[in-house]
């Protein structure tokens, strides 16, 4: 074990820098998107920034957290985890709130999820082509498309969005639309975040209970 007091390294900085010109943030993205669920949606969110920034906005709503599964630690398994429940609730809508980097780790998963083709899954990937929680390093996620691979293993409706007002146009078709399959959302937002963001005070084995005792509801 090596312990290294904090601030003891100089800030790195990297040598291949993401261009970031997306009007909208990640953070802003997610606020959108917590403010258009329906009430008993499940909420599946990747590992990292994305999870820390939901679960901030359900602080700062004064909302519980019992709908929500971060998953800690374990890049790239959200959408996997989001199949199993949609499958098994088919009452419960579940929305994946995921990274492009965890898309592209585990890019198999989506083929998996178009063949089972849940219509109660919606698959929102907050596509910023960088690996934010961990440095920065950029990704290939806003140099491939996104849309034409999901299209192309199964998903029945696949919007690109890249503002506020087209997030919340994504969303409200996708309350408001019969889909005959899994709907995703592409939303490319920009790199970065607070410097401020603060970690989830549940720990997971909390945030897992409470996320089963919703779902025996």
């Amino acid at each position: 074990v090596v312990i290294v007091r904090k601030g003891t390294f100089e800030e790195y900085k990297l040598q291949n820098q993401v261009a970031s010109d997306c009007a909208l943030g990640r953070e802003e993205a997610i606020k959108i998107v917590v403010d258009k669920l329906r009430e008993d949606d499940i909420v599946v969110s990747t590992t990292g920034m994305i999870s820390r920034e939901l679960f901030e906005y359900r602080e700062a709503k004064h909302q519980g957290h019992a709908h929500d599964f971060l998953t800690v630690g374990s890049m790239g398994h959200a959408s996997q985890i989001a199949l199993g429940i949609a499958l098994q609730k088919p009452e419960r809508r579940v929305v994946v709130s995921d990274g492009d980097g965890a898309l592209l780790m585990h890019m198999g998963g989506m083929a998996i999820i178009g063949d089972y083709a849940p219509k109660n899954l919606v698959h929102i990937v907050f596509n910023n082509g960088a690996h934010d929680s961990v440095g920065g390093q950029p990704t290939v996620g806003q140099k491939i498309d996104v849309e034409a691979i999901a299209k192309a293993v199964g998903y029945a409706d696949v919007i690109s969005v890249d503002s506020q007002m087209s997030l919340m146009a994504a969303m409200n078709h996708v309350n408001c639309a019969v889909i005959e399959g899994v709907s995703l959302i592409n939303v490319k937002v920009r790199k970065g975040n607070r410097k401020d963001l603060g970690r989830p005070t549940t720990t997971p084995q909390e945030n897992k209970n409470a996320l089963m005792e919703e779902l025996k509801k």
